[in-house]
Formats: structure tokens, sequence, C-alpha cells
């Protein structure tokens, strides 16, 4: 059968990187600044609400993080890095010629923040690699190198800091991996104000203060079972909730940030988000609840903001969409009036493709698990499937447009998205649920879903395969290692091979958390300690045999978080007793595979992979792909 030029066209856009990213709405509300990905690398762009876009910089072979304008937009702040490393530079774009301003000296920059009133002015933190060390310096856009610099304690988890842009405290790191919030200019007199045990670190979010700095807002779970919105008032330093919702964590897609949306002309919070299965708003002030509905009526799929104006006229929203590219706007919250202005994927305008569909089951022990499943446009069920398990392990799954499954759609396979316990968003307990669990109860419900899949009559269950990335990676292994039963073969990028060397030698990454990572992995919810033999046995590097499933590794030469050498060692052994592996190094990636010429080699491999193992659906490439 000849397969439709279509579906390679439709397969190659998937593969490519997002074209348009991380939009920024400038104060005035004029101009969109955005990251445009290259072949060459990333680049930054301003589309001007009524006008033509333009070029700003190229910072080709390297990626561009966090761009931020200036109070009063003359210039646009971002940090960038070579492709694949996580070493930040600081840099500034003037506005009136394009001049590009290099601000940080030296160290790898973590964070910066600017102001409403200090408008020329940036603080920025940063590490030295050679030493670990945190500093915190400030000065003037384009006044050349005279900064002020303020050495952190090495205790220092993260600076915060205060309107002015001087600091106003921190968070800091105790000997048995909690943390301390405190409040003061002065480290040494600074008090805390709230101590968050290290079960709690991965829902705390310190988001700023109001614009008279008498408010501190965080994100926290401390003495509540969700994540919930506290103020902190800096002179009493007394604590009061602001929102809190009964059964989900405040939370939201990755790219609006928190979940937490702050009035630009006071900087006090106005609107809230949980995510269950779907988005879902709470606002705070009756004008917001307002200009919430008429947002939310542009479309039937969620519509998140992304920016707001300084007069909050004009704000920069994005409908999400399961199964097109997601499209940008300016959004008008007083009249309801919305203009698209661009789609982060304009290369899969015009393509059919299938939806992503709410998936529930019962777990082995009797908890109840979501995620969502996505079927091939063409076939018929039972389906050939891959699950394709989130890394963290505290990320999540969310409704939204997964280039991945659609990949694997186009060719026929039905792809799984489990939410295990462990996960994030479902409030403490869940989450909790995870810990010391890594390969047990976390693993046994990635099998608990193939089976409940199977027995609705979605999923073959003698062709099954188990993808992921981080700790995603690790679960595939592992299911490859010790349950060939039920996984034919398994793709693995940036994994954990080893739970010992990770729980009790994690690399210098990791650090200062490192108390959390070994207290995730040893510790379970019920105060037991998961021995080392157990981890041993959750370990693929340990239970590796000649009964393996086939393997695909792929990992980053660069990846800081998952060292190259743990992972050559682990292919080296399992060549050696005989198990199918097939092993791509990617000399120019870090912990995951970013770039679109590594892409689309790697999932040429992931192809030929998934029709050695479990078959070819190629019903498939008779499907509609292009509409009209």
């Amino acid at each position: 059968m000849k397969v439709d030029s279509r579906v390679n066209d439709l397969k190659h856009e998937l593969l490519s990187s997002e074209t348009n990213s991380t939009p920024r709405l400038s104060p005035d509300g004029r101009t969109i600044a955005f990251i445009k990905t290259v072949t060459a690398g990333q680049e930054l762009w301003l589309h001007p609400a009524d006008g033509t876009p333009r070029m700003a910089a190229a910072c080709h072979g390297e990626t561009i993080s966090d761009p931020c304008w200036t109070a009063d937009a003359s210039h646009l702040l971002y940090r960038h890095t070579a492709q694949g490393r996580e070493a930040w530079r600081l840099s500034a774009i003037r506005m009136t010629d394009l001049e590009q301003i290099r601000l940080s000296a030296r160290g790898s920059v973590n964070a910066y923040w600017l102001s409403r009133t200090c408008v020329r002015a940036v603080t920025y933190s940063w590490m030295d690699p050679r030493t670990g060390q945190r500093t915190l310096t400030r000065g003037h856009i384009g006044d050349g190198p005279a900064f002020e610099h303020s050495v952190a304690d090495a205790r220092l988890r993260a600076w915060i800091v205060g309107p002015d842009l001087r600091p106003r405290g921190g968070t800091f790191i105790a000997d048995d991996g909690s943390v301390r919030l405190r409040l003061g200019a002065d480290f040494a007199t600074a008090k805390t104000v709230l101590r968050v045990p290290v079960e709690e670190l991965p829902g705390l979010a310190v988001l700023g203060f109001d614009h008279t700095g008498r408010s501190l807002y965080v994100l926290s779970r401390v003495d509540a079972e969700t994540r919930r919105l506290i103020a902190i008032d800096t002179e009493t330093c007394e604590i009061s909730g602001t929102y809190q919702h009964p059964s989900l964590d405040i939370d939201c897609y990755p790219i609006a940030g928190e979940g937490v949306w702050f009035d630009p002309l006071t900087g006090e919070p106005d609107i809230c988000a949980v995510m269950d299965q779907r988005l879902q708003y709470q606002p705070l002030r009756p004008e917001t609840r307002q200009a919430v509905s008429r947002m939310i009526r542009q479309a039937a799929d969620p519509v998140l903001i992304m920016d707001r104006a300084a007069d909050d006229r004009t704000w920069l929203t994005v409908t999400v969409h399961d199964n097109a590219p997601i499209q940008y706007q300016l959004f008008e919250p007083a009249s309801g009036k919305c203009k698209p202005v661009f789609t982060n994927r304009p290369g899969l305008a015009g393509f059919t493709m299938p939806k992503l569909e709410d998936f529930f089951f019962t777990a082995s022990d009797g908890r109840r698990i979501g995620g969502y499943t996505m079927r091939p446009l063409s076939g018929t069920p039972p389906y050939p499937s891959v699950v394709i398990v989130h890394g963290g392990p505290a990320g999540r799954d969310m409704w939204r447009f997964f280039a991945d499954a659609q990949y694997l759609a186009a060719l026929g396979y039905c792809s799984l998205h489990i939410n295990y316990r462990g996960s994030g968003g479902f409030g403490a307990e869940f989450e909790r649920a995870g810990d010391g669990e890594w390969g047990g109860r976390m693993q046994q419900d990635l099998y608990d879903a193939v089976a409940s899949a199977a027995t609705e009559g979605l999923v073959d269950r003698r062709r099954v395969v188990f993808f992921g990335a981080s700790y995603g990676g690790y679960a595939a292994l592992l299911a490859a290692c010790s349950r060939p039963d039920i996984v034919r073969a398994a793709v693995a990028i940036g994994a954990p091979t080893d739970l010992l060397a990770l729980a009790h030698r994690p690399p210098s990454y990791w650090q200062p958390l490192g108390v959390l990572l070994h207290r995730q992995i040893t510790r379970r919810s019920d105060g037991q300690t998961v021995g080392d033999a157990v981890l041993r046995s959750r370990s693929p590097a340990h239970v590796i045999d000649k009964s393996c499933a086939p393997v695909l590794l792929a990992h980053g030469v660069r990846d800081p978080r998952v060292p190259i050498a743990l992972v050559d060692e682990f292919a080296a052994t399992a060549r050696g007793i005989g198990v199918q592996m097939r092993y791509l190094r990617f000399v120019d990636e870090g912990h995951y595979i970013n770039s679109s010429s590594n892409r689309q080699a790697f999932f040429t491999a992931i192809e030929e992979f998934l029709e050695e193992h479990i078959g070819s659906p190629a019903a498939a490439v008779e499907a509609p792909l292009l509409q009209g």
C-alpha cells in the first residue's frame, strides 16, 4: 500500500518544534514579543497589534526563555543558553534600535525581576557554576558592568525580591530538607514566617508582592489538603487565606503560569484556576468574573490568560485545542471583543486530527484513577497502543494538543495518558500516595490502566509499548525489564536507571533538594522506609536480564540530571546479555530531545521500532487528513 503523502506532511509538522511560543504583551498593550523557532535555533520577534511582525534578535544555536518587558516597554529582557545546556545568560533588547545588551557577566541566571517604578533597573539571581554559590545582582539596563552584589547564604533556595527590586527575604533549606520562608533584607535577622515540610515543597510557589509591598502572595499546601493561595502581611507576619478549592490544587497549563492572575493596577490577585479533567476559573472579584465569563464564551475549548496590559484594557489570551494548533488572540475584557493574532504551529493548519478523550478506571487496590486516551482516526479496536508516561513524577497529563500522541495516531496507534497516583494537581493525599512508590503502586497503576483499557476492548493487550521521558522513561524501562508479559517494548528518554544511585548519590544538579528527592523515593506516605533491597528490585540497572523486552533508548550527552555515563553503562549491560537494545546519543541535547532535526531522527527510529515489535496498523494512511 502506498503511503499518502499527506501523512508524511502531517508527521513532519508534528515533529517540528513549536514555531511561535511564549508570547508577552507589552505594558502599553501595543506589541507582542514572542519566540520563533527556526532551523538554526531561536529568535525573538515583535508583533505589533496593528502591524507586520519583525525579528528583534537572532539566537541561533541557542534556546531562549522568559522574555519580559520593562514597565515603559523600552527594553525586552530574556534568558538564553546554548542548545541543550542549562547555564542561562541574561540579555536585553533596546526597542529604539534593537541593540542587544548583555546584562549578566558570569554565572548562570536562574531568575530575574523587573519593576513598575524602577523602569530601567533589573535584579537577577545567578549561581557560580564553580562554587554553587547564589548571588543577587542589581543594576540598570545599559549602564555597563557596575552592579551591586549581595552574596547569598549557602542554604538559600530562592530569593524574594520586593517592588523596589531589593532583597526582601528568601526561602532557605534546613538540614532535614524542609524550607523556611524568611522575610527581611538582612538574612542574619530575617524572620521565619512560613515553614514548609519537605513533602510539601513541590506545591510551594512564591508569587510576589502587591504594589505596596505590604502583602506577599504564596501558593502552598501547608496546613491544607489542597494547594491554596495565601497572603502574608510583611509587617505583622500574619497569614490569611485568599482562595482554596476543596479537592483540587490551584494549577494551570504551564504556558500560563501557576494558576493565579494579578490585577496589573494594584498587584493584588483577582483570578485563580484549578485543573481537573479541564481548566476551571475562580474569579475573586465581580468585575473579573464578568470579564472571564466574556472570555471563555469566545471558544468551546479552554481559553487561558497569558498577559495583561498595564491599564488592564487589553489581555493576551490563548485558546487551547486538543486536535489543532493553539490560537493566540488580543481580548478586551470590558467589551468582550477578541482579535486573533497567530497560532503556535501554522504548519498544522488544515489537517484533521483525532481528539483527546477522557479515560477513567479503578486500580487494583480500589483507587479511582483518571487520564486520557487518543484513538487513531481509522482502524478498529482493539488497537496496538502506546502508554505515554508523564514525568515528574509529580507532573500530570492535561487536556491539550499533544504532538507525540498525534504522531502515533497518524501511524494508527492508540495512546494512553495516565495520571497515576503521585501526579500533581489533585490534592495532597493523591500526590503523597506516590511517595516511596517509584516502581511500586505508581507503576502498578500503569499496568492496571492497560488491563482496564483491554477489558473495554480499546487496547490490544498483546501489542503494548511504554514510552516516556525522565521519570516516564524510568517507568518505561522498568516495565520492559520486569513485566515483558505486559509490555512488548519500551521507548525511554533521559531515564534514571538506578534508584539506589538517584536516592543516595544524586547528581549535583539536584542539590540542594537532594533530601526531597531521597524522601520521595525512600519514604512512603505512611512513614515506612523503603529499603535498599526494594529500591534495587525497582531499578532497571539491577533487574535487567535476557528476558527484558526490546528497548529504544535516547539520551542527551549534555543532560545534567541523569549523567550520560550511567546510561552508557546500562546500554552496554543490556547488549552484553542479549537484550534487543537500540541506543541513540544526541550530542547537542540535554534532558529532553527538543530540536526539530533530532526529533525527526528519533521518531523515525520510533516508527521503525514500533512496526518491528507490535506491527504497523496500515489502515491509518487512508484517513482523510486535510479539511476541504
